[in-house]
C-alpha cells in the first residue's frame, strides 16, 4: 500500500471529526533491513477544531480543512476507524507489511523519535514507550508498525520541511504516469523554496515515484503556501485527491557527527578525517577509499549513480582532509557516502621515481619514513631531496559535493537547504493561513 495515501482514507473515515494542525509524514532510519520503500510513518490529530480554519487538501471536489487547535476525539472512535481502514487496505501478502497504529492524547518522548531515525529499535522498546503515555497500540501481523506510529507522534522538529502529495484516480494506479515535463521545469524555476523536483542534467522527473503506488507526484519545499501554488501549475493526468504534510524530509536527521570508532552498522554518521588510502574503482564503476581519524580507520563506498561525488572521490589522495556524510552497512562494514565535503587537499603530485644520485647517477633509496633524505646504496651519498613526482596534481576543489537528485534518499538534506534550518512553523503557518483565509470562506 502507500502510507501517506492511507492518511487520506483515515481522514475520510473520521470525517465526523475535524483535523487539527498539519498531517505529519515522518521518515525513519533508511538503513532498516525490513523497511518498506521509504520507511514512512504518519500522524494525524483529530477532534473538535478551534481557532482558524485552513485548507490542507482535497478529495474529489471537496476541500479538506484543518484547525489551529482543538479538543481530542474519543479514543475508541479513532481506534475503530484506524483498524477498519488498515484492515481493508493494507497489502498483507507483502512480507514487510506489518502495520500498526497508536492512539493517544499524549506524545511519546522526543528521544524515542531520535532513536528510530538513527538506530534499529525493537518492538519491545516501542511498547514500553507507548505504555509510558497510556496509549493504545493496534498491531497487524508482527506489529512492527507501532514503532513508526509512536515515532511520528514523538517527533518534535529541530528542522522541518513540507510536502504536498497528489494522488491518482483508482483506475490509473499501476499504469504509466502522465506528467508534463515542461510544467515541472517551469514550476522548479518559479518556486525556489521547493527542491528535488527535476534533475537538471538527466531531465529525470523526481517529483514522481517509480513504484506503482497511488501517488502521482509530490512536491517538497520549505514554504507550505508555495507548495500549494506550485501543485496547481503541474499539468498532468487527473488528480483524485491531495494532502499537505509537515515532514522531517531533507533534514539529515538520520545522521550524527561521531568518531570513526563510534560507528555502528545501519547507523547514519558524519565523519571527519584524512584520506588514508586513495580510491580504487571496481567493476560497475563503484569507488572505494579509506579515511582515518585519531580513533580508527573506515572504508568509504561511493556507488556508480553518485555522479560528481564519485568523480571527486577518485581524485582524493592520502592526507587530504574531508568530511563524509553517509550510512554504515552491516556487511561489509563500510560507509555508503551520501555527501562529501572536501576541506583541504595537498598539492604534491604522485611519485614517479626516487631521485638520482648526483655522484654515480643511480637511483637513491629512502633513508626511512620521516628521515627527510635519500641515500645512495652504491656510494653512500646522502641528499635531502624529494622523490621525482609528476607535475602538481589536479586536486578536487574544496567544497561540497552531492549526488544527482535521483540518487538521494528521503532524509537527504540538499546543499540548498544548508543554513535555513527551522524548528517552528508559526511564521510560515501564519502566512499560509492568511492565504487560505479567503478560500476557506468561499
Amino acid at each position: 500500500m502507500c502510507t501517506t495515501y492511507l492518511a487520506t482514507l483515515l481522514i475520510e473515515e473520521l470525517s465526523r471529526f475535524d483535523l487539527v494542525g498539519l498531517p505529519r509524514l515522518v521518515r525513519l532510519n533508511p538503513n532498516v533491513p525490513w523497511k518498506t520503500r521509504g520507511n514512512a510513518a504518519i500522524s494525524l490529530a483529530v477532534g473538535h477544531g478551534k481557532g482558524r480554519r485552513f485548507r490542507v487538501g482535497g478529495i474529489g471536489g471537496d476541500a479538506i480543512f484543518s484547525f489551529e487547535d482543538g479538543d481530542p476525539a474519543p479514543e475508541r472512535d479513532v481506534r475503530e476507524a484506524a483498524k477498519k481502514v488498515i484492515s481493508e487496505n493494507a497489502h498483507f501478502d507483502c512480507e514487510n507489511t506489518n502495520p500498526g497504529f497508536v492512539v493517544s492524547t499524549k506524545r511519546p518522548s522526543p528521544a524515542f523519535y531520535w532513536r528510530t531515525v538513527r538506530e534499529i529499535v525493537p518492538i519491545a522498546s516501542a511498547e514500553k514507550e507507548i505504555a509510558k503515555v497510556g496509549a493504545f497500540a493496534g498491531k497487524f501481523k508482527n506489529g512492527r508498525g507501532i514503532i513508526g506510529a509512536a515515532a511520528a507522534m514523538a517527533w518534535r522538529p529541530r528542522d522541518l520541511t513540507f510536502e504536498v502529495l497528489n494522488y491518482r484516480e483508482e483506475r490509473s494506479i499501476g499504469t504509466k504516469r502522465r506528467i508534463d515535463r515542461r510544467s515541472v521545469e517551469q514550476m522548479d524555476k518559479a518556486f525556489p523554496t521547493t527542491f528535488h523536483n527535476i534533475d537538471p542534467k538527466t531531465g529525470h522527473i523526481a517529483i514522481a515515484p517509480g513504484s506503482p503506488c497511488p501517488v502521482l507526484f509530490g512536491i517538497r519545499g520549505d514554504d507550505p503556501a508555495d507548495l500549494v501554488r506550485a501543485r496547481a501549475t503541474i499539468k498532468s493526468e487527473p488528480i483524485d485527491r491531495w494532502l499537505l504534510f509537515l515532514t522531517n524530509q531533507a533534514t539529515d536527521d538520520h545522521l550524527r557527527r561521531m568518531r570513526i570508532s563510534e560507528v555502528r552498522p545501519r547507523a547514519g554518521a558524519i565523519l571527519a578525517g584524512t584520506v588514508s588510502l586513495r580510491a580504487s574503482t571496481i567493476e560497475g564503476g563503484h569507488v572505494f577509499f579509506k579515511i582515518r581519524d585519531a580513533s580508527a580507520e573506515m572504508t568509504c563506498a561511493v556507488y556508480e549513480p553518485s555522479g560528481s561525488v564519485r568523480e571527486t572521490a577518485r581524485g582524493l589522495r592520502e592526507g587530504d582532509r574531508i568530511e563524509v556524510f553517509g550510512s554504515a552497512r552491516a556487511e561489509p562494514f563500510e560507509i555508503n557516502v551520501e555527501k562529501l565535503h572536501v576541506i583541504e587537499t595537498g598539492g604534491v603530485g604522485d611519485k614517479v621515481e626516487n631521485p638520482v644520485c648526483p655522484k654515480c647517477s643511480k637511483h637513491m633509496k629512502s633513508a626511512g619514513s620521516g628521515a627527510g633524505y635519500f641515500r645512495c646504496r652504491r656510494c653512500g651519498t646522502r641528499a635531502g631531496v624529494g622523490a621525482v613526482r609528476r607535475s602538481e596534481r589536479t586536486a578536487p576543489a574544496t567544497g561540497w559535493y552531492e549526488p544527482p537528485i535521483a540518487s538521494r534518499r528521503h532524509l537527504y538534506k540538499p546543499l540548498k537547504r544548508f543554513g535555513i534550518e527551522r524548528s517552528s512553523i508559526r511564521e510560515l503557518l501564519n502566512r499560509y493561513l492568511s492565504d487560505e483565509a479567503s478560500s476557506s470562506q468561499k
